[in-house]
């Protein structure tokens, strides 16, 4: 039925109602004419029946032999005027005389007792039936009376009259019926076209404005005007589709704003359906979890391979509210994961990358544990020597000297480590301000480092090969370059064998200077090789302290160049060497007077 449109459906249900109103007052009254019409046909046939009884009765007696056959040959003398058939039968049902029979064949007919109208006109006087003759080979209507008269032997007359006419008739008016039912179908059907055509009309106008409102076209304005019902339906459609469309942009802006807000955020964003798998992510999780082509779909075990994930997502499913727990990722990526359950089944997972917070808490840790560590013992050298200072006998002896000595070693370790200290906090604090730079020769700063190391040099004789040119000419500022310069060069002599060589280059570009100092010292592990520019790192702590270095140089070194636009990265061992290690750093280069 569905299929079925609407036009066609209201004409069926037309033509339903009116066959249903046609047809059977036509039925029943052509069932009445039909009646009618055998009634009469009935009550026609005992008239005759009566008159041919009246002349029967007439009749002169005859009594000789030939009575039957004269009594035969009347009856089919009447007959023939009257075009009925006479049939004269005996009280036992045999036949004696009948006018459609010859005479001589009356004898081998059937025996008529059990005949309908027979049995009902002995029992009432008189009877009828309609029925077809197997004698005549068609319809008669038959009508029977008892006689006993004194020409004729008792018995039973019987007319038979052919429905013919009757038949005739009732076809007649069946035609006339079937005619006038056909022309009043037609009619009808044709009526029932052009109404249903007026009503599909606004219906198909309504479901193509429907169609145009569900594939998001809303310019689309009906104006019906077709029945007071239409027009109201037509205005509230029209209603609706504004409606939506205000509602459809409300939502496109808040689903716009959503996504900017969701794409702006460094924290990765990813949303479960109720079965669990990734319905949504945002361009920060795709980064994180590094989808190709896309998260959606999948699992949280299948894209990050981490069961505490999957099973914290798991848990918020199975009806807990909220989960927040530190997850890491690789060895050195931490997130917290926040999981968050969706009224109407489904997650909200946020990642937040907590892997430099918890770098820096832990650097944070270290520094005061290295501080402390570095600050206690000299301290406890200084206590310890002082205290035995306090002896007089002691203090007259040729070891105080020597006390004397080690004490202001240790404090003079303490001032450096200060020292350090606040050079590293004043040029942490310059990185936040915009500095004054200016074209400066990095080979004079370098010179100046290296007459500040001449001491340590020469007692540890170890050549520096110098392979800057004269003159590099890059972006910063001097101080702050010596500073670098030396503690690059302390550095390598600290860590460098007696009797080694210190190399010291600058590859110069077109917007960048590369500044290289190489000793041939033992060189730094690679696992050490991304936190020795941490403050207070040392690779080997002992020997480094027995150098007497404070484990500040080089974060100065770092902070120094990120100040002044520059970074540093550290090698070991170079290229083609087995051992030793090279400091590299890059200082940007002054730009072109044309291009100012």
């Amino acid at each position: 039925m569905k299929s079925i449109r609407f036009r066609t459906r209201l004409m069926l249900s037309f033509w339903v109602i009116l066959i249903l109103s046609s047809c059977i007052p036509a039925y029943y009254i052509f069932q009445t004419l039909e009646n009618d019409i055998y009634k009469e046909a009935k009550t026609n046939a005992f008239t005759q029946l009566d008159f041919i009884h009246w002349i029967l009765a007439g009749k002169p007696v005859d009594k000789n032999n030939q009575a039957f056959y004269q009594l035969d040959q009347w009856c089919k003398e009447v007959a023939k005027q009257l075009n009925y058939r006479i049939t004269v039968i005996a009280a036992g049902g045999k036949v004696i005389a009948d006018s459609d029979v010859a005479y001589d064949k009356i004898k081998s007919m059937d025996n008529h007792a059990s005949r309908e109208e027979i049995i009902n006109a002995r029992k009432s006087g008189q009877a009828s039936s309609i029925r077809y003759s197997i004698t005549l080979k068609r319809k008669l209507i038959y009508a029977a009376k008892n006689i006993s008269l004194a020409n004729v032997p008792s018995g039973v007359l019987r007319v038979a009259i052919p429905l013919s006419t009757v038949e005739s008739r009732l076809g007649y008016f069946s035609r006339q019926f079937l005619g006038i039912l056909f022309v009043i179908f037609i009619i009808s059907t044709l009526l029932s076209v052009f109404l249903a055509r007026r009503l599909e009309k606004p219906i198909l106008d309504i479901i193509q404005a429907a169609n145009a409102i569900g594939e998001g076209n809303f310019d689309k304005q009906l104006d019906i005007e077709t029945g007071a019902e239409f027009s109201q339906l037509s205005a509230c459609i029209n209603e609706m589709s504004n409606k939506i469309q205000q509602h459809i942009q409300q939502i496109i802006e808040q689903k716009q704003e959503l996504e900017a807000v969701l794409e702006g955020m460094v924290e990765g964003v990813m949303l479960l359906d109720k079965y669990g798998k990734i319905k949504a992510t945002n361009q920060a999780l795709t980064w994180i979890a590094k989808c190709v082509p896309s998260c959606v779909g999948r699992r949280p075990m299948e894209v990050f391979l981490n069961p505490e994930i999957q099973e914290s997502c798991n848990r918020i499913l199975e009806g807990k509210d909220a989960i927040k727990r530190k997850v890491e990722i690789d060895n050195e990526t931490i997130y917290e994961v926040n999981l968050v359950k969706i009224p109407d089944g489904g997650a909200v997972v946020v990642f937040h990358d907590i892997s430099e917070l918890v770098r820096l808490e832990k650097i944070r840790q270290d520094f005061v544990a290295n501080v402390s560590h570095e600050l206690r013992t000299p301290l406890t050298s200084i206590k310890g020597y002082a205290e035995t200072l306090l002896d007089e006998k002691f203090r007259a002896s040729d070891q105080s000297e020597s006390f004397i000595k080690t004490i202001v070693k240790n404090a003079d370790q303490m001032a450096n480590i200060v020292n350090d200290l606040l050079e590293l906090t004043k040029l942490q604090q310059q990185q936040k301000k915009t500095l004054q730079m200016s074209e400066i020769n990095a080979s004079a700063c370098f010179s100046a480092a290296w007459e500040t190391c001449m001491l340590m040099l020469k007692e540890k004789q170890i050549q520096v090969d110098n392979r800057m040119p004269d003159s590099v000419h890059v972006m910063a500022i001097d101080n702050s370059l010596i500073q670098v310069f030396r503690n690059l060069l302390d550095n390598a002599i600290r860590h460098s064998p007696s009797g080694t060589k210190i190399t010291v280059f600058a590859e110069i570009g077109s917007e960048v200077v590369i500044f290289g100092v190489a000793d041939e010292g033992t060189g730094i592990p690679q696992l050490h090789q991304k936190r020795i520019f941490e403050r207070f790192y040392r690779v080997d702590k002992e020997r480094s302290r027995d150098s007497g270095g404070t484990g500040l140089g080089l974060s100065i070194c770092k902070n120094a160049l990120t100040g002044m636009g520059g970074k540093i990265w550290v090698k070991s061992p170079p290229d083609d060497q087995l051992n030793g290690s090279v400091f590299c750093f890059t200082l940007n280069t002054p730009m072109p007077v044309e291009s100012l």
